[in-house]
């Protein structure tokens, strides 16, 4: 896109406000993982950089889960702008017996950055890191991992390019 997308405007604000105002009364501690700190000084949250810059999601999830108050973590996207409640009530009952709990869309296709974490995961996410890895695919075979399906996937979108977001400001307007 070209842009900071947790930046960019979006109803009550930017996206990355429009997802911590629907997921903050949910958790008792909100963390942004964030490239610089000083783009964001204006959330009044944590703010944690990669502990290794150029890694990718992974180290972003690790980054935040080491710094985390709390053994497991939900760990959410900013460009995924409107957040179905009961699917993260429902993987957070899951959550129990299990290291990650992730979204999947009916057709299997999983949703790494929807999804909760555990702690357990840390040295397994470094092992992976360390080997040159930066996909998380590959951490939900070598971990107890739960799919939760998205029963009502219109809710769900990505904002990945400069259409897709175009296209979610004009369904706002609608």
């Amino acid at each position: 896109m070209k842009k900071n997308k947790a930046l960019l405007p979006a109803p009550e604000g930017t996206l990355v406000e429009r997802v911590i105002q629907q997921l903050e009364s949910l958790f008792d501690e909100v963390l942004i993982s964030v490239t610089q700190k000083k783009n964001f000084l204006f959330l009044p949250y944590k703010l944690v950089t990669d502990e290794k810059s150029g890694q990718g999601p992974m180290m972003g999830i690790k980054s935040a889960l080491s710094c985390s108050l709390n053994p497991k973590s939900f760990v959410i996207a900013c460009d995924i702008p409107d957040i179905d409640l009961v699917l993260i009530e429902r993987m957070i009952e899951q959550a129990g017996q299990y290291e990650i709990v992730i979204a999947c869309s009916h057709r299997g296709m999983k949703e790494p950055l929807f999804g909760i974490y555990s702690k357990s995961v840390l040295p397994k996410m470094s092992r992976l890191l360390d080997s040159g890895e930066r996909s998380l695919l590959p951490l939900f075979e070598i971990c107890r991992t739960k799919e939760v399906t998205i029963k009502n996937g219109t809710w769900f979108r990505n904002l990945n390019t400069l259409q897709d977001y175009e296209k979610y400001l004009n369904t706002l307007s609608d």
